[in-house]
């Protein structure tokens, strides 16, 4: 009889493992897709490139031509930032949060660490930091769901 009892219940453990699974994939490919980002001027897109391992694009914006003036590598400051990667080595921790990763700032010219939380399944929690994330900057993303990588001014 406690032979029986196992055989069923290995099955049982096993199915609320994979249902286990398949929950947490779900929350953590929530961050892919297209996000604006707080000031609304850029779109950044997503993507995993490793299992739980994420990076994000410049897509669009609302300043199609502009170059990377302000990168520390004078090599790197003709280079149209649509296109350029700018998070990168976010890894999923697991309850819609990443962290591991870093975020680039173009507007500096400045790299720093970054966490991000998916509020909820339109909104991104990013912050960039020096250290520790409580001295930092907080911005929140919002799914973009327009069809336009250029925005306009007032977007």
């Amino acid at each position: 009889m406690f032979g029986f009892s196992m055989r069923v219940s290995a099955p049982a453990l096993l199915a609320t493992i994979a249902l286990a699974s398949l929950a947490s994939d779900d929350k953590e490919a929530g961050i892919i897709g297209n996000w604006l980002t707080e000031p609304k001027d850029g779109i950044i897109q997503i993507s995993r490139v490793a299992p739980s391992l994420y990076e994000g694009r410049i897509v669009g914006g609302n300043h199609p031509g502009r170059v990377d003036a302000l990168n520390p590598d004078p090599a790197q400051r003709n280079k149209q930032l649509r296109g350029q990667v700018i998070l990168q080595d976010l890894h999923y921790g697991g309850d819609g949060k990443w962290s591991g990763g870093t975020i680039y700032d173009p507007d500096s010219g400045h790299t720093y660490r970054c966490v991000v939380e998916l509020v909820s399944p339109d909104t991104l929690k990013l912050r960039g930091f020096i250290g520790i994330p409580l001295l930092g900057r907080q911005q929140i993303w919002t799914r973009y769901k327009g069809a336009s990588m250029d925005l306009s001014a007032t977007h």
